[in-house]
């Protein structure tokens, strides 16, 4: 067998790996692994070799020193019972096997592409390997495919946004769903008080390991989904006006339906001040109170925006009356204050999900309606009725995208 590369053990046994597979996979040189053997961090087999899990174990002792915590006060707490390392490996895939190339020559094979090689690793928001480490074979296919996708755009500084905007999105959604399990621990924290390790694993952590396993599966099933609604709604979008432009456009219904988007004022801050946990359960709590003061006034809640929701009404006085409900009911329910607009028109409906020209424009009279009022199109406006609606002409808006618009502030009639 080659020296350096995976190779299962004996009968149905977790896979072994040498030191020098060690060595690599963490980015550190042999000795640093002899060492960590003779400190009693991990264990060579009767063959001299270790067993793959080693790796994921090993390199969250190596960020604890990082960190500043000695290796030994963990290894001594971890022989008290007091930390136990044992299932670590069951958190995350199993690693594949390595490239037999260093990424230096990794890098060096890929020719002119290789010039984005860094700000690709950027995008991603992960750390560039070190020249002389190696990547996965997987890895290294996806990165080359990933470089060659983003040559061929002819739009490498667009290309590399759209990858950092995902990498982004993935980073968030990762530690938001760690925050999860941080609280599913924290309830679980008497039950478990004092019972052994393995009991402990059975309990409570055998099944988030799954959903960490499986996490990056649904992962890419959400990707895949999202974009394929986002791709919609934008060929939706576009169309629509080129059929408008070319007279092609189909009558307008009577008495078009409508469509509400509500955001949550300073959700950005709130995130960055309270953590992605924090945020999560408001986002949640958002979409309860929404379900609830829509559902009675002809509204259903098309989907979640994070920081917002987008609602559908059969038409424009349902929807603004239920909005100016949702908004008043929003800091009794101890939610942020929040921001709505309402345009009304034809929708696109596919898959439980509205498109089109009045999606966005409503989102974009979102944007510029300031906290706690309701903006609508003057349009929409028009087809309030006065006695249940008082409305009060505000600055024209540049709506992006669209351009200037004049909006009307809508507020419940007095008297």
């Amino acid at each position: 067998m080659v020296e350096g590369h995976p190779v299962p053990s004996a009968g149905d046994g977790p896979v072994r790996v040498s030191g020098d597979e060690m060595a690599l996979r963490l980015g550190v040189k042999r000795d640093r692994v002899d060492q960590l053997v003779a400190g009693g961090a991990i264990e060579r087999g009767v063959d001299g070799w270790f067993d793959l899990g080693d790796v994921h174990r090993v390199r969250l002792l190596l960020a604890f020193e990082e960190a500043g915590i000695p290796l030994g006060p963990l290894l001594a707490a971890s022989r008290a019972g007091t930390i136990s390392l044992d299932y670590y490996d069951q958190l995350h895939a199993a690693p594949g096997p390595l490239s037999g190339r260093s990424y230096a020559e990794f890098r060096a094979s890929l020719g002119p592409a290789g010039a984005h090689l860094s700000q690709l690793f950027a995008a991603f928001g992960l750390a560039e390997p070190e020249p002389d480490s190696r990547l996965t074979v997987e890895d290294e296919a996806f990165v080359a495919e990933m470089l060659e996708t983003i040559v061929e755009t002819a739009a490498p500084d667009l290309a590399l946004r759209a990858i950092r905007l995902l990498g982004e999105g993935a980073r968030r959604a990762a530690d938001g769903a760690l925050g999860v399990y941080g609280e599913a621990a924290r309830r679980a924290g008497d039950d478990v008080a004092g019972l052994p390790a393995v009991d402990v694993f059975e309990r409570l952590l055998r099944p988030w390991a799954r959903f960490a396993r499986d996490s990056a599966v649904l992962g890419a099933w959400l990707a895949s989904h999202h974009l394929s609604r986002a791709i919609d709604d934008y060929s939706v979008t576009e169309s629509e006006h080129a059929l408008e432009a070319g007279g092609f456009v189909a009558a307008r219904l009577e008495v078009p339906p409508a469509v509400a988007f509500i955001d949550l004022t300073g959700f950005t801050r709130l995130t960055e001040e309270r953590g992605d946990e924090a945020a999560a359960a408001i986002a949640m709590r958002l979409g309860e109170l929404a379900t609830d003061t829509v559902r009675s006034r002809g509204g259903r809640v098309v989907k979640l925006l994070g920081d917002g929701v987008l609602i559908r009404f059969g038409d424009a006085a349902a929807a603004a009356d239920a909005t100016l409900h949702l908004l008043a009911a929003l800091p009794r329910a101890d939610l942020p204050s929040g921001h709505a607009g309402i345009a009304s028109g034809p929708l696109i409906a596919r898959d439980g999900d509205i498109f089109g020209r009045t999606v966005n424009l409503a989102a974009r009279v979102a944007d510029a309606t300031p906290d706690g009022r309701l903006y609508v199109p003057e349009q929409v406006a028009s087809i309030l009725p006065p006695d249940r609606f008082d409305l009060r002409a505000t600055p024209e808006a540049l709506l992006q995208g669209i351009g200037r618009v004049a909006l009307i502030d809508v507020v419940r009639a007095s008297g």
